[in-house]
């Protein structure tokens, strides 16, 4: 078996393999192009008899961290270990390119790639949800309002002192990626109108993403949900948002807390999958 970076001509041959790895198929058709092309990350296949077997992709992401995502093996060839040295590979390029941790998300019913991170060292280090609908909503009264530069200090107190923040490992999601919810990144998410706020003083944050992902502009995200007394005003802001926005669809993902995700249900918004984040420190 040989590992080695994607060519231009592997993609009808892996997209072949990935056509049915979910019950409604795959995303790989989406974003390959994206993947192949992009210069802070690595497409890589594993190739058996000059034929494409399985691929996977790493990539770059603030804070020195590697996101780990897309491996997929041929049905042929699942067992035989390519997946955890497509795996290794992946660890072996973030290390060079200076990560100094490396995550990845599965899905809580895929237990055989959670004995593959848990064997190669992955603690998982939070448990998120995942609600999404298309129905229409009503709308609903909020106190909530898009944060200000100024309320950036108060914010990140809030953070530090959040229960939820830490159980959500510090993370918020970008394109399917979880990235570091640093001081930095609240600034620019900030600045950008993505941060969210209630309470005076600030109880809780929602981060939302209105810009859409890979090729889908029509989706309404909410990346991150964190309040014990303020989550029914962050979701009306959001939900009423996505009524006034033409979006076609809404997104929440959050950490999966009885409190959270039971408001989230409270407007109807069914979950569609709940995920494992892993992480691994890398040394050396």
């Amino acid at each position: 078996m040989k590992i080695r970076a994607a060519r231009r001509e592997d993609r009808e041959q892996v997209l072949a393999f990935c056509r049915h790895t979910f019950s409604w198929g795959d995303y790989i058709d989406r974003v390959w192009d994206t993947w192949f092309s992009a210069k802070n990350g690595r497409l890589l296949v594993a190739e058996h008899g000059g034929m494409p077997v399985a691929m996977s992709h790493v990539t770059m992401c603030p804070g020195n961290l590697a996101w780990l995502e897309g491996v997929r093996v041929h049905p042929d060839f699942r067992r035989s270990g390519v997946a955890t040295e497509l795996l290794e590979r992946m660890l072996a390029r973030a290390g060079r390119l200076g990560a100094r941790q490396a995550s990845a998300i599965v899905a809580v019913n895929n237990t055989a790639s959670q004995r593959m991170m848990e064997k190669n060292g992955f603690p998982v280090i939070s448990n998120w949800a995942y609600y999404s609908t298309e129905a229409k909503l009503r709308t609903h009264k909020t106190g909530a309002r898009l944060a200000r530069p100024g309320d950036l200090p108060a914010i990140w107190d809030y953070l530090n002192q959040s229960r939820t923040y830490r159980q959500s490992a510090g993370r918020y999601v970008r394109s399917w990626q979880w990235y570091v919810l640093d001081r930095k990144a609240l600034r620019q998410l900030v600045k950008e109108g993505h941060v969210v706020v209630a309470g005076a003083p600030i109880d809780g944050i929602a981060i939302i993403n209105n810009d859409g992902y890979w090729d889908r502009a029509d989706v309404l995200q909410v990346v991150y949900l964190d309040s014990e007394k303020s989550a029914r005003d962050l979701l009306s802001f959001a939900i009423n948002l996505y009524g006034r926005g033409g979006f076609s669809r809404l997104h929440v993902l959050c950490h999966e807390s009885r409190h959270l995700t039971s408001m989230v249900e409270k407007f109807r918004i069914k979950e569609s999958e709940r995920f494992l984040l892993y992480n691994k420190v890398i040394t050396g």
